[in-house]
């Protein structure tokens, strides 16, 4: 009986082509939980996960009406952004300001 050859992971390739697409951005990923937990500028911005990127909400007013985003009561406050917007121009600006705004919002950040 011959020995399968272990397939890579589908999601890493995922995971390679959304970094591609933000590589003009200070980004990595760091698996965790099952999925790819999202850094920019020491930030967690967001989770890639399947062919999903989901980005914090911090309340970013350029993104596309199609986007939903969480309502305030949810308890997970992230945008789900299909692999369908992978080449979308507004992405890198939308991680680089969620890291940003989430910079601000850091205890004492008013105060550095």
């Amino acid at each position: 009986m011959s020995e399968k050859k272990a397939v890579p992971y589908q999601e890493e390739s995922l995971v390679a082509e959304w970094m591609d697409r933000l590589k003009g951005l200070n980004v990595s990923t760091k698996k965790m939980f099952g999925c790819y937990c999202l850094y920019c500028d020491g930030q967690a911005v967001g989770w890639i996960h399947d062919s999903v990127l989901s980005l914090r909400e911090v309340g970013l007013t350029f993104l596309p009406e199609e986007i939903k985003r969480p309502a305030p009561q949810d308890k997970i406050q992230e945008l789900v952004i299909p692999f369908d917007y992978i080449d979308a121009e507004w992405l890198p600006k939308a991680v680089q300001d969620t890291a940003d705004l989430r910079k601000k919002q850091l205890p004492g950040a008013a105060h550095r």
